[in-house]
């Protein structure tokens, strides 16, 4: 099983703009996530579709694992958790607020918004988090984001020697209607 980070877009009554989400899904391959990713959406089904994913097999110099089950041994056998963080920020010239997203371990909500922020938006106007969530599947983590796998499947982050962790680029990204 893999972890995957995928980046949905579509429509939500009563918006003038495209809306996007950014969901994490368990599955053998992205096309097996597809009817997760349709339930979890919020808008309107027609014209769902993808804008990128990602499979999350490393962050922050850690190895990701998916493995089935969950015990309480296997949830307490380390204090690192993966988190998804969301930081916005502003720019002079654009109406619009920026954004970037992204994974970080760290012990705490504390410690992965400073790791995120240290990290991106950099040069940017007030830098803050607009979205800080646990992808541990931990239901007392996760009760913004309920997620049909919770208690099913746990994630062993391992600690590696092995330098730079690769870039955050999607694995593939364009337009795929779910």
């Amino acid at each position: 099983m893999k972890l995957f980070l995928v980046v949905l877009g579509g429509r939500c009554r009563g918006c003038h703009t495209e809306q996007h989400d950014v969901r994490w899904v368990v599955g053998d391959s992205i096309e097996e996530t597809t009817p997760q990713l349709i339930q979890q959406w919020i808008g309107l089904r027609r014209g769902l579709h993808l804008d990128s994913y990602r499979t999350v097999e490393r962050v922050d110099n850690h190895r990701v694992e998916v493995i089935p089950g969950a015990t309480a041994a296997d949830q307490a056998a380390t204090d690192l958790r993966l988190w998804f963080v969301n930081l916005g920020a502003y720019e002079p010239n654009s109406m619009a607020e920026r954004h970037h997203f992204g994974l970080v371990v760290a012990r705490s909500t504390a410690a992965a918004k400073a790791t995120a922020k240290r990290r991106w938006l950099k040069g940017l106007d007030q830098i803050h988090k607009d979205d800080l969530h646990g992808v541990m599947q931990e239901p007392e983590l996760d009760d913004l984001l309920p997620l049909d796998g919770n208690g099913q499947w746990h994630l062993r982050l391992t600690p590696l020697n092995e330098g730079v962790d690769p870039p955050e680029s999607p694995d593939w990204y364009g337009y795929r209607l779910l």
